[in-house]
């Protein structure tokens, strides 16, 4: 079984990502979302999927504020309701799963190309269903508005009284109006409005009466007192912006409106209600509203609730899956199949009060999926190519045992993003946000979503309330400082150092210097900052700095009115582990690497976790390469400056035997980078000792991957042999530094 994401990537196989650095950026945006499923990341994925299709005639710009509204009305609007959940983050779920579906699916990719013709393409579904699944909702601020006021007056007079106001809209003709010369499609040329373009591509499509569909689409909007339809909202929404940027209609695009359309209600409740019997969608009448439709419904997982009915019931947490020609199989991952509720008890005698009950009951979401109704619910609405199989699993979820605090609703990434480059430009010089590439537009964004993470390294948080707390103005003193050998200034540099670097190698690139200028640097994604922080130039080092300096002012002024605060109490406690092991190993690095996530794992729950590392060949490699996977901050400690520390293990590896090749030293580059801190330690006698030593010194446990052979430590004669080895950091810690031996976990290897 697959995770959402894993399965999403297969649809980039299709090599359209290949040679097409957008797409790649695309490909890489839908990753962190899956693996997050923060509205931070789905801004990223929105921000990729406008930037390369221009769908609105130019980048992201044009649906900004549309996104936004659509984000700020559910966070704070949505606890006002009984039953409501996310759909901002929703909606990037749906166009995840759609991809993954067309991707593992042979038998719907020929329902689209024989629908669509010999010419449609992977592009050209990555087109049309992002129009279909990123945009489904943004009608959402409507029913919103309607149903706050209906629940509002339905707990003034009841929800029976057929006299209560209710809120309607009015005006809607300015906004309905359709110049013909934009459809180019000649089913719909006669189309004078909007309502008249969904209906006719409704009935061009499913065949649903004329005059069922009049009476039903003007009933979205005019005298709708029981619910709003924001299915039409959306469709009407995203038709009036692709007017305004003089999108002409084809019949694909007109597919994509009458599928948002119809996904909700009218489809769902309406239609079978008017001809008296249901009509599920077929996918070779109309493919796109088919898959918009069962995406939509499938799915159920990992959506913030805000009405309180909603939060009773959680949702599955992560879902797992197959999907091939003949099943779509998923199973929904619950935290817990009960839920603990509560209810009133008897009287207490004693404190004449009534208890209260604490009761398991299962978790409606999970009944669903057991009995069968979950499924049955999605095949009423569509005529399914393929077999569901929808189940229920149980997996308890791993909680963060400190959330970031700050309240990022307060920042909008796009307007950051624009305003961090523009201070780089006023220090640098550089082209302006507008003209960058994606990837670099992504790359100041990136810097945006770091904030938060990097204000709490320091112990603050930012929020637009007035708190009882230190207000912070600046980074440039060591007074409250997280490691007292860097300073809060030195410490955030390094981590957008380590930020920039991740971002760069997870874009392709490695360390190099062959190169005359930016274009020719940018064309071979190779960059001679590549390096660890302390082996930049202090010019490098200072922009980075320059970064950290900005950031509160950045914030003061972009950030709607939030103050940066410092905590009162203390961040979690710095736990320091000192990872030692053989150079050649021959025992499986898979079992390895396991046991040493598992005692990462065990230790980042409840420290703040480091890992000190002499980024030796072999044991000291997978260890870092561990760390870096599970987000542990690696500190190296070596033996000799950059180049010349690579230079010795390849000719070590010569002298000794194991191999250091081309791949070999370009991950061992990529770990230097990847180090929060790089040390030089220089040993004149025994290369090893002095760099090991100061790690042991530093640390708080010892993580050795050692075959068990207590090598000699002093000769016939005393003299001390054999220093810097495993063995004797092993002996070190145990006798010279005195740790417990709970402290000390042995991983067991062969040489």
């Amino acid at each position: 079984m697959y995770t959402a994401g894993e399965l999403c990537d297969h649809f980039f196989d299709f090599d359209i990502a290949r040679d097409n650095d957008d797409l790649s950026c695309l490909q890489r945006c839908l990753n962190s979302f899956c693996n997050s499923g923060t509205k931070e990341d789905a801004f990223t994925v929105y921000f990729s999927f406008c930037e390369i299709f221009k769908v609105f005639g130019s980048g992201f710009d044009t649906m900004d504020k549309l996104l936004a509204f659509l984000s700020d009305h559910e966070y704070h609007s949505g606890e006002l309701l009984t039953r409501h959940r996310d759909h901002y983050s929703h909606s990037v779920y749906v166009f995840v799963l759609g991809l993954a579906i067309y991707a593992g699916d042979g038998g719907l990719r020929r329902i689209f190309s024989d629908f669509y013709g010999e010419d449609w393409s992977a592009t050209d579904f990555l087109h049309l269903w992002g129009l279909s699944a990123l945009f489904h909702d943004i009608g959402y601020p409507f029913q919103l508005a309607h149903a706050q006021i209906r629940n509002y007056v339905e707990e003034l007079w009841g929800n029976a009284n057929e006299r209560n106001p209710f809120v309607s809209f009015g005006n809607m003709q300015s906004i309905l109006s359709l110049d013909r010369a934009h459809i180019t499609a000649e089913t719909y040329r006669e189309a004078h409005t909007i309502d008249q373009l969904l209906i006719q591509g409704i009935h061009h499509r499913l065949g649903y009466p004329l005059d069922v569909l009049n009476k039903l689409i003007l009933n979205r909007y005019d005298n709708q007192q029981q619910y709003l339809d924001h299915g039409y909202f959306s469709a009407l929404l995203l038709t009036y912006r692709l007017i305004e940027s003089d999108t002409r209609f084809s019949d694909p695009i007109v597919d994509v409106l009458t599928a948002i359309a119809l996904h909700n209600n009218l489809n769902k409740y309406d239609i079978p209600d008017e001809l008296h019997h249901p009509v599920p969608v077929a996918p070779d009448r109309h493919p796109l509203a088919y898959m918009l439709i069962l995406c939509d419904e499938l799915q159920n997982w990992n959506r913030t609730p805000f009405g309180y009915i909603s939060k009773k019931d959680p949702l599955a947490w992560k879902v797992l899956g197959e999907i091939d020609d003949e099943h779509i199989r998923f199973d929904y991952v619950f935290d817990s199949f009960n839920v603990v509720d509560t209810r009133v008890g008897a009287v207490n005698a004693a404190t004449d009060a009534h208890s209260i009950v604490e009761y398991d009951r299962p978790n409606r979401n999970v009944t669903a999926l057991q009995d069968g109704s979950f499924t049955r619910d999605i095949l009423a609405l569509i005529q399914c190519h393929t077999t569901l199989c929808l189940n229920a699993a149980e997996e308890p979820k791993k909680r963060r045992t400190r959330l970031v605090e700050s309240a990022d609703k307060f920042v909008n990434l796009c307007d950051f993003a624009k305003a961090i480059h523009g201070s780089y430009q006023c220090l640098y010089g550089g082209d302006s946000f507008e003209s960058l590439s994606l990837s670099f537009k992504l790359s100041n964004i990136d810097q945006a979503k770091s904030y938060s993470e990097k204000l709490e390294m320091v112990n603050c948080f930012y929020s637009d309330r007035e708190l009882d707390f230190e207000v912070v103005k600046e980074f440039s003193s060591t007074e409250h400082t997280v490691d007292p050998d860097i300073d809060d200034l030195g410490l955030l540099s390094r981590t957008e150092h380590l930020r920039w670097v991740n971002e760069k190698l997870a874009d392709g690139w490695e360390y190099g210097t062959d190169f005359h200028s930016t274009a020719e640097r940018n064309a071979k994604k190779i960059h001679n900052c590549l390096l660890p922080f302390d082996f930049l130039s202090e010019v490098d080092k200072d922009k980075d700095a320059s970064v950290i300096r900005n950031m509160v002012p950045l914030l003061y002024e972009y950030g709607h009115g939030i103050r940066i605060y410092r905590y009162t109490g203390h961040p979690r406690e710095t736990l320091n582990i000192a990872v030692i092991g053989h150079r050649t190993i021959s025992s499986s690095r898979e079992v390895i690497r396991e046991k040493l996530r598992q005692i990462l794992d065990l230790y980042r729950d409840k420290y703040r976790v480091t890992l000190w590392t002499n980024l030796a060949s072999g044991a000291d490699m997978l260890a870092a390469e561990c760390a870096v996977e599970s987000g542990i901050a690696l500190k190296a400690v070596i033996p000799f400056d950059y180049e010349d520390h690579i230079s010795y293990i390849r000719e070590d590896s010569i002298a000794t035997g194991y191999t250091f090749g081309a791949e070999q030293e370009r991950r061992l580059r990529r770990l230097l980078a990847q180090t929060l801190s790089c040390t030089v330690v220089k040993d004149k006698q025994y290369v090893h000792r002095g760099a090991s030593q100061y790690i042991l010194d530093k640390c708080d446990c010892l993580l050795a991957i050692w075959d068990g052979v207590a090598t000699p430590l002093v000769d016939e004669a005393g003299n001390p042999i054999n220093q810097g080895g495993t063995y004797y950091g092993i002996q070190y810690v145990r006798n010279v530094r005195g740790l417990p031996e709970s402290a000390v976990h042995i991983i067991p290897c062969q040489r």
